[in-house]
């Protein structure tokens, strides 16, 4: 796999369908068939359940996020973050891309980028099939590409206009390329994601808290697994600017040989969200 000056060169899809062109096609086959299968297995009664207070629409958000630290460590990290939904009549469907970069000493420590789609079927009951796919370069972790394919279940057990919380569960195809090195070798593996994920609006609107937490084992081994632990905070300013301090944790399963697993990150910033 080429570096990522040659990666951002080219299409995404062109490198990932080059990589893996077989396990590309059989991937996306798989995906549309447990789609199907969700829609056409789960009994129509749990389905059938609404959730009140759904608008259609579109919204999103914009931030930039920042932390800098001198003394014995002098440390700069900086990253940008987008959401745009779609929210139609029988579907939701969310792009998410995030970018970061690092310095430690003058010299580059991180740098990373994610771009993920969500789709999400039957968006108005409290059980709904989606599907996802998720692109990933993580220079401190020494990821070359990753991606992550599936399709699964959602349960929303709290939805309305402040408050809103889910629980989930996918079959995830993940595919990891490491930078080149001796010891380093492509890992693809199947694994199980299961995701909790809560939004509240507190103290009047006052305060926004948001938590999303993944854990992804393999589907053969438990003990081999990745998590993802992001919360944030935020505070309105005026309409749709507000404050915003967020905390990341990770471990990744996979990374090259000599590198963490696990990564903290704790910024601060400002947001503006737009839509309804």
């Amino acid at each position: 796999m080429k570096t990522l000056k040659t990666f951002l060169s080219q299409s995404f899809l062109l490198n990932i369908i080059k990589s893996s062109a077989g396990l590309y096609w059989f991937k996306k086959s798989m995906t549309l068939i447990l789609i199907l299968l969700l829609t056409f297995l789960i009994p129509s009664n749990i389905l059938s359940q609404q959730i009140d207070s759904v608008n259609s629409g579109w919204s999103g958000f914009i931030s930039g996020e920042g932390l800098y630290q001198s003394g014995n460590t002098n440390k700069l990290y900086l990253q940008s973050k987008g959401e745009l939904k779609a929210d139609l009549n029988n579907f939701e469907g969310i792009l998410y891309a995030s970018y970061g970069y690092g310095e430690a000493k003058g010299r580059k420590d991180d740098n990373n980028f994610i771009l993920s789609f969500t789709g999400d079927f039957f968006r108005t009951r409290k059980f709904t099939p989606f599907i996802l796919q998720i692109l990933e370069y993580n220079f401190a972790k020494g990821i070359d590409i990753k991606s992550q394919s599936g399709a699964g279940l959602k349960y929303t057990f709290i939805k309305n206009n402040k408050h809103k919380s889910s629980v989930s569960a996918a079959i995830i195809y993940d595919y990891t390329n490491l930078i080149q090195k001796p010891e380093n070798y492509d890992m693809e593996i199947i694994r199980l994601s299961m995701r909790l994920k809560t939004r509240q609006e507190l103290f009047d609107s006052r305060m926004i808290l948001s938590f999303t937490g993944f854990y992804q084992p393999m589907m053969i081994d438990f003990s081999a697994h990745n998590i993802r632990i992001e919360c944030s905070v935020d505070f309105p300013i005026v309409h749709k600017i507000y404050f915003r301090s967020s905390y990341l944790y990770t471990f990744e399963d996979v990374v090259s040989v000599g590198r963490k697993r696990a990564d903290n990150k704790l910024t601060f910033g400002l947001g503006i969200g737009f839509g309804k």
